[in-house]
């Protein structure tokens, strides 16, 4: 292995970042320099290659208006990134990648030899097209610069410096987009089933302002052990400033200043309804995100 490649796997590795990659068509190097260096039970959780058409076509649970394309790789990192959540340690950051690509085959392809890489963390997306140069490479090597770049992509999510040469032509510049989510974009993808839930970490030097807890119920219908479970959050206020339903939306979050609660909805019918159930309880105000 180089080791510049090497280098880069092990701060992978040293990165809290746990990770579920979905690769096809290209980057199979990747997996190996990632499975060869020390450290990987610490960032790969779960590596899947659905290959052929119908791996493919069931992963996504669609088929896909094309295989190789820019949507795909953004949808096997939502899937990616779902499934990271589902398998990661509770607190620690999570990673979906997904990689299509068209390389060099035994036969002539008559269209571009490209790939399509994309990686999804809480807050960010970003996706990735390069055309490459079509005989410049064989199978083998373009599958190796595949490799680098995913794994540059790997190392870019999980903060952490990359330091080998591309062997990218100037030709074969990426193109390349980035999306930043806030958190009510967050929890209006989970209210939309786009995310499966929203990760809270929690560690001894959070900003008291950042602690959170979970409020588990629909709240629908309103009944003594929602209140009961208010008051425990309102008695533990100077450990607990917010407590989120991830279920439906609602988020009561505690002002040091006014002592006053926010119950935070997405959708503007379905939280005036349920605003209705706690409209005898003073404490609480109503904050509407979303347009009527």
């Amino acid at each position: 292995m180089d080791p510049c490649v090497r280098a880069v796997v092990e701060a992978i590795h040293s990165s809290p970042t746990q990770a579920v990659v979905y690769l096809s068509g290209g980057a199979s190097q990747a997996l190996g320099w990632l499975m060869s260096v020390p450290g990987a039970s610490n960032t790969v959780l779960e590596a899947v290659v659905p290959y052929s058409r119908m791996s493919m076509i069931q992963l996504l649970g669609k088929v896909p208006a094309k295989f190789t394309s820019r949507q795909t790789a953004e949808d096997m990192a939502l899937l990616a990134y779902n499934r990271a959540l589902k398998l990661s340690q509770p607190g620690y950051p999570v990673l979906g990648v997904g990689f299509t690509g068209s390389l060099a085959s035994t036969r002539p392809k008559q269209g571009h030899h490209r790939f399509h890489v994309s990686a999804r963390t809480s807050d960010r997306l970003w996706v990735s097209t390069v055309t490459l140069s079509k005989g410049l490479r064989t199978r083998e090597q373009e599958d190796a610069v595949s490799s680098q770049f995913l794994l540059k992509a790997i190392a870019y999510a999980c903060k952490v410096p990359e330091t080998f040469v591309s062997e990218l032509t100037d030709q074969e510049a990426p193109d390349e987009s980035e999306m930043q989510f806030e958190e009510d974009q967050e929890l209006e993808q989970l209210i939309n089933g786009q995310i499966c839930f929203k990760v809270y970490p929690f560690s001894s030097d959070m900003l008291e302002a950042e602690r959170k807890i979970i409020l588990s119920g629909s709240f629908n219908p309103l009944h003594d052990g929602h209140l009961k479970l208010l008051e425990v959050a309102v008695r533990y206020m100077h450990l607990f400033l917010k407590a989120l339903n991830l279920m439906t939306g609602l988020a009561i979050e505690q002002s040091l200043c006014s002592l006053a609660y926010y119950v935070i909805w997405i959708n503007f019918l379905h939280c005036f309804k349920r605003f209705m159930l706690f409209l005898p309880h003073p404490i609480l105000v109503v904050v509407f995100l979303a347009e009527p």
